[in-house]
């Protein structure tokens, strides 16, 4: 099948109304009947503003994290225009993909 990969980027850190940023992703997705995601904790990334974010041994605050998801262009499509409408602060890479589900659910 055809769709895309839509990754959300952002320190743990980060927060939106209180709650971290991806946590608010993920639920606007699930309002959206959208289930499945897979979340990353990545050791470093550098920022738009230059400033790194790692994980620490005492401090894991900033610990740089990713949720993917993998979706029908209407799906990407509402899903991205709802996190503009919220003004969650993420960055969020698109990309067309093929993809298959082999075996039973």
């Amino acid at each position: 099948m055809k769709g895309f990969e839509l990754i959300f980027m952002a320190p743990r850190s980060r927060r939106h109304q209180g709650k971290p940023v991806l946590d608010v992703v993920a639920r606007l997705a699930r309002e959206q009947g959208i289930e499945r995601s897979t979340r990353r904790v990545d050791a470093e990334g550098t920022g738009v503003s230059g400033h790194t974010h790692s994980v620490h041994f005492f401090e894991q605050a900033d610990e740089p994290e990713e949720l993917m998801f993998v979706l029908d262009g209407g799906q990407a499509d509402a899903l991205v225009r709802s996190v503009d409408e919220q003004a969650v602060p993420v960055f969020c890479v698109r990309r067309a993909i093929e993809y298959w589900q082999f075996g039973e659910d």
